[in-house]
């Protein structure tokens, strides 16, 4: 029997902390870790589990993905304010910045965009990811190629016509 209580006593920070990563906002993030134990509990509460923060993570990584692609603009007050230690221009970078790569990996394919999160938000190694995901190593491989190349396409900014001037 799976001690539940325990599991998410010692997991939930991991799987909030995944979510957010994604998303960026705590909200979304407390209610996707919601969803994943509840997912969890329903899909694992009798199997056996070799690696508990594995398959949570992946499980937040990809609920958290479901939902910015689902999610409309709407951040909340608090996380507008920005810190009275940081350069306010420098906040509202750092927030656009995070707000255009979280909109570039929603139009990833999902596959592709479950492997970038895993690899470059959770830091996970490739043999780790295509564990969580069942793949073969070499499809983690060719999904990170493909995500990457991807991203760089939808963020770097066009440079056709231009000239190097200097």
């Amino acid at each position: 029997m799976t001690d539940w209580q325990r599991i998410v006593a010692e997991h939930g920070a991991v799987v909030f902390a995944a979510a957010w990563r994604v998303l960026g906002n705590a909200a979304d993030a407390e209610d996707v870790a919601q969803d994943v134990f509840l997912e969890a509990f329903r899909q694992f509460r009798a199997s056996a589990v070799r690696n508990w923060p594995g398959l949570l993570r992946q499980l937040a990584t990809c609920r958290a993905l479901d939902r910015l692609r689902r999610r409309k603009r709407h951040d909340s007050l608090s996380e507008q304010i920005p810190s009275s230690d940081a350069d306010p221009a420098d906040e509202a970078a750092g927030r656009e910045l995070g707000d255009r790569l979280r909109q570039a990996i929603a139009l990833l394919a999902p596959q592709e965009a479950e492997v970038f999160c895993l690899r470059f938000f959770e830091e996970m190694p490739n043999p780790q990811i295509a564990e969580a995901l069942r793949l073969e190593r070499g499809a983690v491989a060719v999904a990170l190629h493909k995500a990457r190349r991807r991203l760089e396409e939808i963020l770097l900014p066009q440079r056709e016509g231009l000239t190097d001037v200097r």
